[in-house]
């Protein structure tokens, strides 16, 4: 067999062992990953997989992709198979649990008209074509679980909503919602009360039962047994050390709170009865709080103390006797973009949140939890005394005093980590005689408790405080609209959105709750954008300059074409035409100069994209090319040597 032969069988039998091996992984090692992007973006976290094993049946993903209309939007393109890659990583971890099913909804085919049925999100390209792009999961029992349309803006939340979908599944069961409360939020009223005239409940109450189960408990016997998922605390006062001890174990045996105080509601301050005391009591009874908790779970919120802020307050009338005057009120603030933390899924996709007379969530120095700022102050705020807003608005005194900080105040907070009871010496024991009295006739008792008393949380408590009652009333989040006999709401602000993304967070396992956003697989160019702040800031100066210079030579063209026809002349003086034609020759030579700026202002970045360019596109084949140069003539080099060995 000559060597040309040789040569032949042996590049057969490459393709043959090259075929073989992509036929061997496709089928053994199709769960294998290797994940270099520098956030894992393609690795499910630790949270994830143990909710995926923790499957108890079986779960079908139907993932709707318009994968031929996306191969005209390479954006979509490219997030849909991320999407797509993440969901397999799912399956894999799975161990047969959750089976994935990928389709191609076509126009005007079944498997359009079903991704319609069942409730995604259509976006039109023209012609006719339609672009899905969304998911919906099933289990046995025939639950659904849909996301309309992946979006890019929410990448970083991909697996959190990825993962809360089969939790969800897996776990389908309305959460419990406990409301403790010191308003009138009227929580079990029923329909019959509601329309024959009688209290009618704050339309926040329905907004929580449109998602969970809403029971109200009574702070006189608090009873938080094991029924309830999530306590919700609003405008907590008078509670007595029982009430106190309930919450805390409630907490430390694993329970999620979300709680509202206020250092002043205006809400309740409004109550007849509340303004009698107001006028002899300074106001006082319009605040609330749970210090004694609050402190035990590393924060505080002071009673006397609210944020006044210039940037996010609210325009108000504070004219008199039918005058109007529109001035700042620098306690009513509507917060949004940068005021909400987007690296936080409960506040991640908010609109604005109004908030009026808010208090500030203080890190005590020797906390050991994590407190993680979800709602802040512009920093163009100030702490004032509560005293200045408890007898009544006075939007011009708050300008007057006002003097803004440069510091972020908080005013909601997620706390995470282990805790010590509130109550190191174990349940309150000491009870008033009339008390006693009181529980012996109800047939209660004042022994210990049936839970054992814990001194410490079984594990990371999940809560989040907030120092604002009155932004869940009507007035501070929807308008009441009524079209044909019918009463519509209409949203305003994100207030209840951000309190029922709290609650839906809250009620997932610990594993959801401690997911964090993963970042995005889009990389910008950030040495580009470095030197183009850089090359900004070294021209802007100029361009300004040339600016100025610009509007200063046309107002003289202006300036002397007026004088001419104030003087009553049609022709201008030789004079007057050499000025004019001399500012328009300027205005040619500045426009020029603006232009190289301009210019200058894109070169250094248009020369650093070229090099990065050529780095991406041309260096790894000259540097192969290089390398496979080498490697032949040091093969060559070799034969030569052999060959002369050979001859000698």
């Amino acid at each position: 067999m000559n060597r040309s032969t040789m040569s032949l069988a042996g590049l057969f039998l490459a393709v043959i062992l090259f075929l073989s091996l992509n036929v061997l992984s496709g089928n053994t090692l199709r769960s294998a990953r290797l994940d270099l992007t520098q956030e894992g973006l393609f690795t499910l976290s630790q949270g994830s997989m143990r909710i995926v094993r923790a499957i108890p049946e079986p779960i079908r993903l139907r993932f709707y992709f318009s994968e031929k209309l996306a191969n005209q939007l390479p954006a979509v393109k490219t997030y849909g198979l991320r999407v797509r890659e993440l969901l397999e990583e799912y399956v894999n971890r799975s161990d047969g649990r959750i089976r994935l099913e990928v389709i191609d909804p076509e126009p005007f085919s079944d498997a359009e008209e079903a991704a319609v049925r069942v409730g995604l999100q259509a976006v039109p390209l023209g012609a006719g074509d339609n672009l899905y792009f969304g998911l919906v999961g099933t289990n046995t029992i025939d639950d659904r679980q849909v996301v309309p349309f992946f979006s890019r803006d929410k990448e970083q939340f991909l697996e959190y909503d990825l993962t809360r979908l089969i939790h969800n599944l897996s776990d389908p069961k309305k959460p419990v919602v406990g409301l403790l409360t010191g308003h009138q939020m009227n929580a079990d009223v029923s329909p019959l009360m509601r329309f024959g005239g009688g209290p009618q409940p704050w339309a926040i109450v329905d907004y929580i039962r449109d998602v969970f189960d809403l029971k109200a408990l009574d702070p006189r016997d608090l009873a938080l047994d094991d029924g309830i998922d999530i306590l919700l605390i609003v405008h907590p006062k008078g509670l007595d050390e029982r009430a106190l001890y309930a919450i805390d174990q409630f907490v430390l045996r694993g329970g999620r709170a979300v709680v509202y105080v206020d250092p002043y509601s205006e809400i309740e301050a409004r109550g007849r009865q509340q303004r009698q005391r107001q006028r002899m009591m300074g106001g006082g009874d319009a605040a609330s709080g749970l210090e004694k908790l609050l402190n035990a779970w590393g924060v505080s919120v002071s009673p006397d103390i609210v944020v006044g802020d210039f940037e996010a307050a609210q325009q108000v009338n504070a004219g008199q006797a039918g005058r109007t005057r529109i001035v700042r009120y620098l306690v009513w603030l509507r917060l949004a973009g940068e005021r909400l933390n987007r690296d936080d899924v409960v506040t991640a996709d908010l609109g604005p949140v109004i908030v009026a007379n808010a208090g500030v969530v203080d890190r005590l120095e020797d906390g050991k939890t994590e407190v993680t700022p979800l709602i802040t102050s512009s920093p163009q705020s100030m702490r004032m005394e509560a005293e200045l807003v408890r007898y009544g608005p006075a939007p011009e005194r708050l300008l007057q005093i006002f003097k803004p900080g440069d510091v972020s105040q908080m005013i909601a907070a997620r706390i995470a980590g282990e805790v010590s009871s509130a109550f190191p010496d174990g349940p309150p024991k000491v009870k008033a005689d009339k008390d006693a009295a009181d529980d012996k006739a109800e047939g209660k008792t004042a022994e210990t408790p049936v839970a054992p008393h814990l001194q410490r949380s079984q594990r990371p408590i999940g809560v989040i405080v907030v120092a604002d009652t009155d932004l869940l009333h009507d007035q501070f989040w929807l308008r009441r609209q009524n079209l044909m006999g019918q009463d519509l709401i209409v949203p305003i602000a994100a207030n209840a959105d951000f309190l029922v993304n709290a609650l839906d967070n809250l009620a997932g396992s610990n594993d959801l709750i401690g997911l964090r956003s993963r970042g995005k697989s889009e990389r910008p160019f950030v040495a580009v954008e470095k030197l183009r702040r850089a090359a900004e800031r070294k021209f802007l100066a100029e361009e300004r300059a040339l600016k100025e210079k610009l509007e200063a030579t046309k107002s003289r063209i202006a300036e002397l074409e007026s004088k001419a026809k104030a003087g009553g002349g049609a022709l201008l003086t030789a004079e007057q035409q050499s000025s004019i034609q001399e500012a328009r020759q300027q205005i040619l030579k500045t426009r020029r100069e603006l232009r190289g700026v301009q210019h200058n202002l894109n070169r250094d970045i248009e020369r650093l994209e070229t090099r990065l360019k050529f780095a991406n596109i041309g260096l790894m084949p000259i540097a192969i090319a290089v390398i496979a140069v080498i490697i032949a003539l040091l093969r060559h080099r070799r034969r030569r040597r052999r060959a002369e060995t050979e001859l000698s």
